[in-house]
């Protein structure tokens, strides 16, 4: 039972990288049409990128500057009844009338937009830093693992830019209901 000895047995690379058997004819390599796609793919998003950051910090308008649309409101100067006694009960509760609420909400949203604007900013490196990962699994022979990172991280990082979008999206839908 212990002496008994473990066969190892030898696969060849072709049976678990190659993948031939999915593809027939021509399809097993790639042309050069396939070599030029995969190759302007990255750098027109790179230079996109660039492009897009260059104009962004060369702009007019700063984006730290929130405009703020609050009504000034007027104090009510009520005349004042000296000497008359008071008609509302000590035990009285008072009836809430959304102020508080909206004034939180809205103070809340404000104090977390600089959370989502750093979770944006900082989402191309970490998305990068996922797919240079991913082809690091191209060459250990981990294509499906590879693919599955680069995907993940692009779906990633295009839901993370429009985050903002989203949620400027469902801050309309509960100011209207």
């Amino acid at each position: 039972m212990f002496k008994k000895r473990i066969k190892t047995e030898v696969v060849p690379t072709s049976e678990y990288t190659d993948f031939s058997d999915r593809f027939v004819g021509d399809e097993k390599y790639a042309t050069l049409k396939h070599v030029a796609i995969a190759a302007v793919i990255p750098s027109t998003v790179a230079v996109g990128s660039g492009l897009f950051i260059l104009n962004k910090f060369n702009a007019v308008y700063s984006s730290t500057n929130i405009p703020i649309d609050v009504p000034i409101q007027q104090p009510v100067l009520a005349p004042v009844m000296a000497q008359m006694p008071s008609t509302t009960p000590v035990n009285a509760i008072a009836q809430p009338t959304g102020m508080i609420a909206d004034k939180s909400l809205e103070i809340l949203a404000t104090a977390l937009d600089p959370v989502v604007q750093i979770l944006v900013a900082i989402s191309f490196p970490i998305a990068s830093v996922i797919m240079v990962g991913g082809c690091f699994f191209f060459m250990l022979g981990n294509s499906e693992k590879a693919w599955s990172m680069i995907m993940n991280a692009g779906l990633g990082y295009v839901l993370i830019q429009m985050s903002p979008l989203f949620l400027e999206i469902i801050r309309t839908i509960g100011e209207a209901i």
